[in-house]
């Protein structure tokens, strides 16, 4: 319908569940912008990547946020040995499946907006201390990414953490990955305030 239409579309947010889950229009619809949410539950950088055309690019908006990559860390510890990953592998495959979406929007003129990987507080899983070293590592190599390639960087993550840096606070997620609308509320602002430096209302 919107490419039939050729609606105009003002921001594309891409991602896994926690974007899905995220009820955008509530928080930022309104005042004849258009917001269209591309995130599918349990999606991962390489899926996203090989979707990027059809989902951000062909649907011609001014910015597309992308926030994905804490699926793909579930193979530190995944039931299979033969399908599981070390830390190094999984942080190169999520920055250079992002790196491709960023090219890729930007050869569209698409304004690429990069939110961090959240903490996660999952007390039955052994790995999460592991994860979220390796989320701190990758939102590193994130924020280095766009500075280079002239993209907004969003940390979603600095305020949402405990005072070790690492693990998600209490009370913004109830099984310590999605967020309910606390996390989400958090999440607003933070997208709001870093956009509005760069002269962008949303």
């Amino acid at each position: 319908m919107l490419i039939r239409h050729e609606a105009p579309v003002d921001f594309v947010f891409i991602g896994d569940s926690i974007t899905d889950m995220w009820d955008i229009e509530t928080y930022f619809g309104g005042n004849n912008r258009r917001l269209v949410n591309r995130g599918i539950g349990g999606d991962m950088t390489p899926f996203v990547r090989r979707r990027f055309a059809a989902d951000v690019v062909q649907l011609k908006p001014t910015y597309a946020v992308i926030k994905i990559g804490i699926n793909n860390t579930w193979a530190l510890d995944e039931w299979q040995p033969q399908n599981r990953k070390p830390a190094k592998q999984i942080h190169d495959e999520i920055l250079n499946d992002i790196k491709d979406m960023v090219i890729q929007a930007k050869d569209a003129g698409i304004v690429p907006i990069i939110g961090s990987l959240l903490p996660t507080r999952i007390d039955t899983n052994k790995q999460t201390n592991e994860r979220n070293e390796l989320v701190l590592e990758i939102n590193c190599s994130l924020k280095e990414l766009t500075l280079i390639e002239d993209g907004i960087y969003i940390d979603y993550h600095s305020s949402m953490v405990e005072e070790d840096g690492k693990t998600l606070l209490p009370g913004l997620a109830n099984d310590g990955l999605h967020p309910h609308v606390v996390g989400y509320d958090i999440m607003a602002d933070v997208l709001r305030s870093e956009l509005s430096k760069h002269g962008i209302q949303i």
